[in-house]
């Protein structure tokens, strides 16, 4: 069940109930069931309750209902009407009635476990806190808010009178008493209860207790969501705002904490392979987690006791030892602060105040920060004297679908097809205005006289290349080819501003106070062509041939979920050597790009040469840019242990050293001290889907290791595009350094936009694919 396998997991458990569910008469089976030992009708029910909770979890709701009736009535006739395990059971069933609109059934069943386990366990118990919130949700669904708040409200005294008051559970019965006030119209006090449940969720995610799932996220999350627009109201009626905007650009930074963060922190011990003194202190913290989980699992198992049996001197012991080491592993993540500074901000970005955030930029910079999330964006702009903060009426799913409209027509494949079928698709100028309307326009005072624009993107935006927005309505719609001067003279954010993307604010700091100076000594390094299938090696006439076929057919494939290719802590080769089409005409881009940069031969791997294994022994840290031209497998959601990859050739034999996938924490590993790294034909910014948190884990990952800045590609381009603008850029901060790489590559763009020897040149396919991720400013 943990790891998805819903099918195998129904199987095993109908195997072990021999068939009992199958039974049409469950009137029968019960008694069946009743001729059995009590020990052996307890571990039936364990089972039944089981399989009823995997039917809910799938939403075979009917499937769910059936199985938990049966449990109860069996631990009725097992137990008696009054015991805990019936209480259970009412309440499971009762969450099946909830979602199935049922609430008032559901509502007197929770009443019935509630009055239960009152008689059974006593009113003090942690279960009583528990029921207490079950009911208050569905009376909560039920519009009956003042009723729900009182349950809730004696379920956080039951927890804090157990010590409990910094719990997840008191910090998701918060939220829900914020949520309670909103509905009643008593924004102060439901602004205290958030704030408390906020402060509760930042403890917790400072010790990386946030869990490692969307599903243990999404309550932190709809939290900070909650506390954002409670902020928002408080601001909207003060007239200092500055501390409630830097109490929001906090929290909303906190907001943004994802799985592929949470996975890449899991890594640690990886990162600490080059650095003992790093892997000592990881031993440690991870030696003092794995106690103090094992305290509070004691703990519990005490509190848990019935009353007349609770051993408080037990308890008195466990607790003292409990804030003991608590004391030791927040001792310890203030040494990573002191000591280890870069790896901190590679396990989890620390929020910038607005204070710092000013002093770290340019006096001709802006930084906006966009967090999307159910029912509005949050836009904060800051500059070296001022700040804004906006929320615009747009929620997650609206954001999506804009952005999955604005990238059609930028795909060069599809529109070299439709073109050649005379239904060219164009890319929207008037989309691409309206989305600048819609997300820069509330902060152009702050941010349209800094030429340098830094954007930290969140959820779907995080495929929105932001150069391409329109900052004034387009005068011409471009609808058929011979509209290309239309895109020329469109008002283009690029020509107002260089632009630059970092993967969390937090990075400005990891990037300007923290990274190296030191520069690589040679020009480039390079890896491409991969080959992706081992078992066949190609003739060199099938070479040419699927080369001169990728040219014609346009670019390569695009980014995959990384949750295809992982099985647990492990790759399936087999699954990635038959998804993973061919890059030939990688080959040809990189050799070009070489040519012009200098690299000689020596320091270009192709084909099987570019692999893992070349990559781990190469001395990366001699060469000012690293290329990589591959695929990349960096968007979805996290299974076992998948990372965001690069996928390189793989190997025939899989090992330690190379699998074929060179993952976010490899990456962290190697040492680099280049200006560039280039991740070009990967799509490595958009992932498999709009809103795919795709870049954050890698770009951590390379900035960590010494990189720079990013040069990546929105969409697959065509190799033609991509070694004219990595070109141009290059030589556009070789000639002048002082402008910047974010400068740099919008001369290029502009340059390749202006050039009218070819109509398609202004077509943003071409000129527009890739996006700076990084240190954009001229230093």
């Amino acid at each position: 069940v943990a790891v998805g396998r819903h099918a195998d997991a129904e199987r095993l458990y109908r195997r072990s109930l021999a068939g009992i569910v199958d039974q049409p008469d469950m009137s029968k089976a019960l008694d069946a069931l009743g001729a059995m030992p009590v020990a052996a009708r307890s571990h039936v029910a364990g089972n039944l309750n089981n399989l009823g909770f995997l039917y809910e979890t799938v939403g075979r709701l009917p499937e769910a209902e059936k199985i938990h009736k049966l449990t109860l009535a069996l631990r009725e006739k097992t137990f008696g009407p009054q015991h805990h395990a019936v209480a259970q059971s009412l309440s499971n069933l009762a969450a099946v009635y909830g979602r199935q609109g049922r609430r008032e059934e559901a509502a007197a069943l929770y009443q019935r476990a509630l009055a239960i386990d009152e008689k059974v366990l006593g009113p003090e118990r942690l279960e009583i806190a528990t029921d207490l919130n079950n009911l208050a949700s569905v009376r909560m669904e039920a519009g009956q808010y003042k009723e729900a708040v009182p349950l809730m409200q004696r379920a956080l005294a039951i927890r804090a009178k157990a010590e409990l008051s910094q719990s997840r559970e008191a910090m998701i019965t918060l939220n829900n008493l914020a949520n309670a006030e909103v509905l009643l119209q008593d924004y102060p006090q439901a602004l205290a209860f958030s704030r408390r449940a906020a402060g509760i969720a930042v403890g917790l995610l400072r010790q990386n207790s946030g869990g490692d799932s969307a599903h243990d996220l999404r309550d932190f999350r709809g939290g900070f969501e909650i506390n954002l627009a409670l902020i928002d109201w408080m601001v909207g009626r003060t007239s200092d705002k500055r501390d409630g905007v830097n109490e929001a650009f906090e929290i909303a930074q906190w907001a943004t904490q994802s799985p592929a963060a949470v996975a890449l922190g899991q890594m640690a011990v990886r990162f600490s392979a080059a650095d003992p003194a790093l892997a000592a202190v990881i031993r440690d913290e991870q030696d003092a987690r794995g106690e103090l989980r094992s305290l509070d699992h004691a703990l519990a198992a005490a509190l848990a006791a019935p009353l007349e049996r609770r051993n408080q001197l037990l308890i008195d012991v466990t607790r003292r030892n409990i804030a003991d080491m608590s004391s030791r592993v927040s001792r310890l993540q203030a040494r990573f602060d002191r000591d280890f500074p870069q790896y901190a901000a590679l396990r989890q970005p620390r929020p910038l105040a607005l204070a710092q955030t000013e002093k770290l930029l340019g006096g001709d910079e802006a930084i906006v920060y966009l967090l999307v999330n159910s029912s509005e964006t949050h836009v904060f702009a800051v500059t070296r004297d001022t700040f804004a903060w906006h929320s615009v009426a747009v929620g997650s799913d609206a954001v999506a679908a804009q952005v999955a409209r604005f990238r059609r027509g930028l795909d060069v494949d599809q529109l070299q097809k439709s073109i050649d079928a005379g239904a060219p698709i164009l890319f929207d100028l008037d989309l691409a205005h309206q989305l600048y309307a819609t997300l820069l326009a509330p902060v152009e005072t702050t941010i349209a006289g800094k030429h340098h624009l830094i954007v930290v993107p969140t959820g779907p935006l995080t495929a929105l290349p932001f150069h391409l927005l329109l900052t004034k309505k387009p005068a011409t719609l471009a609808r058929v080819l011979a509209d290309m001067p239309a895109y020329r003279d469109a008002a283009w954010l690029i020509r107002r501003q260089a632009v630059s993307v970092l993967p969390a604010v937090a990075a400005l700091k990891s990037l300007r106070v923290f990274a190296s100076k030191e520069r690589g000594a040679k020009p480039m390094i390079a890896f491409g062509d991969p080959v992706f299938d081992p078992t066949s090696t190609p003739t060199p006439q099938a070479q040419r041939a699927a080369r001169a076929n990728s040219r014609a057919s346009g670019p390569r494939g695009g980014t995959r979920a990384y949750t295809d290719f992982w099985q647990g802590a492990g790759v399936d080769r087999a699954a990635l050597s038959k998804a993973l089409p061919a890059l030939p005409d990688t080959a040809d881009e990189i050799k070009t790009v070489a040519r012009r940069v200098g690299a000689p031969a020596k320091d270009i791997h192709l084909g099987a040469d570019a692999s893992e294994t070349a990559v781990k022994r190469a001395p990366l840290a001699d060469y000012r840019i690293v290329y990589f031209a591959t695929h990349g497998l960096v968007a979805g959601d996290i299974k076992g242990l998948g990372e965001p990859s690069l996928a390189l050739s793989l190997p025939r034999q899989a090992s330690a050293l190379d699998d074929g996938l060179l993952t976010a924490s490899e990456v962290a590993q190697l040492k680099l001290n280049a200006d560039w790294v280039v991740l070009s034909a990967c799509n490595t910014v958009a992932g498999d889907k709009p809103g795919a948190e795709a870049l954050s884990g890698l770009a951590r990952a390379f900035f960590y290791a010494g990189a720079r800045a990013l040069l990546v590609s929105h969409w697959a381009v065509a190799s033609n595009a991509a070694t004219r603008l990595t070109i141009s850029t290059f030589d556009a901060l070789k000639a002048d350094p002082g402008i910047g790489r974010a400068e740099a590559l919008r001369r290029a763009m502009v340059a390749y936009l202006d050039d009218t020897s070819d109509p398609l040149n202004a077509n943003p396919a071409f000129w527009g694919p890739f996006s700076l991720i990084g240190e954009g400013a001229g230093r």
